[in-house]
């Protein structure tokens, strides 16, 4: 076993907390680097200076007039304002291009929707009183999208929930109007489509939150689904209205309502707006994407986003223009789709522009008022699957606006704190998390496409998908703050030299480093508990490793061919692994010519230790016994995208009840939905289903062998991928 260096385990005892001090560095052009170790000074104050709050939210208020459905003429109205914006700010080759949204077309694994358009939709009750209920003139979200032309005068019925057959029992619901809480096009499926009932008055509330039921006057904005031609029409109202309506129904009152519609889906189009600021080299692009549609009002969600890369638009072509900053190397490319769909879309007709991206920068939700909207901003890892540095690049950033705005409300200066005039002068109430699904950002990092994102978004929102999602609940200071997280990100990323990737490959060094002693701790802890979870803690500290050495590795893609970066990176992931080497003392040297790797030290078996009467397979000694079988085959992928996208589930469209369980059961656990994702995403053509259970294993939460395999037998069966004999 080779001995340490001292002045390595000097490093690794010193280095705990990597952001406790950050070096002074200057270039060759006398630029101090103090603030952070990617951007220089000047290049930080030019972008703090240029980005305007103000600017944001007078974009955020006007997007806010129109009711941006996908493949509507709102959403027409919404694109046409932002390339309008876009040309004005000098960005190059904007364009606002149209892809059918016909229920017909097909985009990798999204069946399109297809269009909605709606003129009117007005509910009154008739009887016992005559008094308006629900208007889509007054509220565009009175009226849930999908629903279609009718002229009905019915009796109210009250089904609870309504998304279950026990909440039908005992009630006649054919020809009349349906009051209920649950998910509206589970409704529809049940008391219409299957019970007769001609609409649905509904009070579905949003996702839940430590503030669910408290905000009575929210009404939210609901969905039929795009995919039944058979709709009828769904209103919308508050928990207020509701309560009100169920009281009296219970008390057996009898309450007729009128409702008018008019209102259809038809074939339409998704627009998707883009726009270029130009790099040195045309081979490459940074991405900055957000979704353009949702619901009137929908100010945080999203015109928020949609006004952040906007503005990041107007500052970096300014900065340009002016030499203010340095113009990047690759091109910086702009993106407002609708949701998922547009960009699953976008990936589908331009497969020779995705194979240029080599990141993103997605905004989702960065304005909320935290005192409003109770926002916390969240800066978003990668999934596991895919480690890259731009992690490192998001929490460097993030970490120097949350100081800078602790420093300012604190009153020890405001240099760094990044105030809108307009706007609060409170700390940002900010942080770095896992991985969560949710938004565009899943299309891009999917195993079929690989591109690493940087996620900035507000959660939880008390306000998200309702009619109160207004500008007021807009701080011009975070969007000021979330814009610049952004831009500096995106922007390192776009122009980043040799001698500022070599520092980042120290940072993400450091940072792996520092979680060298909590894994350990993790990993002794599960080889105290018998013998699979030492094999399981062994897997812990492999997989983290392989983990921290692919973050490190994508560094050398913002410098390729770079012979002393590539040999610098190797040199940190042999120190890496030197690191374990000391500390646990499981590792023992293999060297592969000039590389050194290292692998676990097989530990000797206690000569008086009694053997199993029937003994394992030896390829499966080192493993658990949960998961003993044939679960060597390498599977690989033949269909590109993900498996949900927004209102299309591919699998549920392609698959039996019976065969769907194991998505059911997968997905019951928390956070079910992710593992899923990243199950299909760690398909590589490399990984065996064993494999793939041991990297979710470590990166999330521990799984059976045999639920990995059957989740893969159903993809392979639906013909999403294949097995390699």
């Amino acid at each position: 076993m080779k001995k340490i260096a001292p002045i390595f385990v000097l490093l690794i005892l010193l280095i705990q907390n990597p952001l406790a001090v950050l070096a002074t560095f200057q270039d060759g052009q006398g630029s101090r680097y103090t603030k952070t170790p990617l951007l220089s000074d000047r290049e930080i104050a030019a972008m703090a200076a240029e980005l305007n709050g103000i600017i944001a939210k007078d974009t955020i208020i006007e997007l806010a007039r129109h009711h941006r459905v996908q493949a509507s003429s709102g959403f027409s109205r919404s694109a046409e304002y932002i390339a309008s914006k876009a040309k004005e700010y000098g960005l190059e080759q904007v364009q606002i291009e149209r892809f059918p949204a016909d229920g017909e077309a097909v985009y990798h694994t999204l069946k399109s929707t297809p269009g909605w358009e709606a003129e009117r939709g007005k509910l009154v009750e008739v009887e016992p009183n005559r008094v308006g209920v629900a208007d889509y003139d007054e509220m565009r979200v009175a009226l849930a999208d999908y629903s279609q032309t009718a002229e009905v005068t019915a009796e109210l019925i009250d089904v609870g929930a309504g998304t279950s057959a026990q909440d039908y029992e005992g009630k006649e619901v054919e020809g009349r109007i349906v009051l209920a809480g649950g998910n509206v096009a589970a409704v529809h499926a049940l008391a219409c489509k299957e019970r007769g009932a001609v609409g649905i008055l509904s009070y579905q509330q949003n996702q839940v939150t430590g503030w669910s039921g408290d905000y009575v006057d929210n009404v939210r904005w609901g969905h039929l689904s795009p995919y039944e031609p058979e709709n009828k029409f769904a209103f919308m109202i508050s928990l207020r209205t509701a309560a009100k309506y169920r009281e009296r129904l219970a008390r057996g009152e009898r309450i007729r309502l009128q409702a008018e519609v008019k209102a259809a889906m038809q074939p339409g189009y998704y627009d998707i707006v883009s726009a270029v600021i130009p790099g040195t080299d045309p081979g490459e692009e940074i991405v900055y994407t957000c979704h353009l549609c949702h619901q009137k009002p929908g100010a945080n969600d999203n015109a928020s986003g949609a006004a952040a890369i906007l503005e990041v638009a107007r500052t970096l072509a300014t900065l340009i223009r002016r030499g203010e900053i340095r113009q990047p190397r690759r091109t910086i490319r702009f993106i407002w789709p609708p949701e998922i769909n547009g960009t699953l879309v976008y990936f589908s007709e331009h497969p020779e522009i995705v194979s240029r991206m080599k990141a993103v920068v997605h905004c989702d939700m960065v304005g909320g008022n935290f005192e409003i909207t109770k926002s916390i901003l969240h800066v978003t890892r990668t999934p596991a699957s895919l480690p890259s540095a731009i992690n490192t690049v998001a929490e460097i950033i993030a970490n120097y606006v949350i100081a800078g705005s602790v420093k300012a409300a604190s009153g020890q200066g405001v240099e760094d704190g990044l105030i809108s005039p307009q706007g609060s002068k409170s700390s940002l109430v900010a942080d770095i998390t896992p991985y969560e699904m949710g938004s565009d950002h899943d299309v891009y990092q999917e195993g079929s496409f690989r591109i690493p994102a940087i996620y900035l978004r507000d959660w939880p929102d008390v306000f998200i998908h309702t009619n109160n999602d207004t500008p007021a609940n807009i701080d011009p200071t975070k969007m000021k703050r979330s814009s610049f997280i952004a831009a500096a990100s995106g922007y390192f990323l776009a122009r980043a030299n040799a001698e500022e990737a070599s520092r980042l490959a120290d940072e993400i060094f450091a940072r792996a480093l520092a979680r060298v002693p909590r894994l350990r701790d993790r990993a002794r802890s599960l080889e105290a508990s018998g013998p699979e979870g030492a094999e399981e803690g062994r897997n812990l500290i492999a997989k983290s490793l392989e983990s921290d050495a692919m973050a490190l590795s994508s560094v050398l893609a913002l410098v390729p061919g770079d012979e002393g970066l590539e040999s610098k990176v190797d040199n940190l992931i042999n120190q890496l692994s030197g690191s374990w080497l000391f500390l646990t003392g499981q590792f023992i040297e293999r060297r592969r010519g000039d590389r050194i790797t290292f692998t676990f030290e097989p530990k000797e078996e206690p000569k008086n230790k009694k053997k199993e009467k029937k003994p394992r397979n030896p390829k499966e000694a080192s493993r658990p016994r949960s998961v003993v079988g044939d679960y060597s085959r390498v599977p690989s992928r033949k269909v590109k995208g993900p498996m949900n996208v927004y209102y299309y589930d591919y699998l549920a469209d392609r698959a039996s009840e019976e065969d769907l369980s194991i998505v059911r059961r997968i997905g019951s656990r928390p956070g079910g939905g992710r593992i899923l994702y990243e199950i299909l995403n760690l398909v590589d053509g490399k990984r065996s289903a064993r494999d793939i259970r041991d990297f979710i294993t470590a990166a999330y939460e521990p799984i059976p062998v045999e639920e990995v395999a059957g989740y893969l037998q159903l993809l392979e069966k639906v013909g999403v991928i294949e097995f390699e004999e």
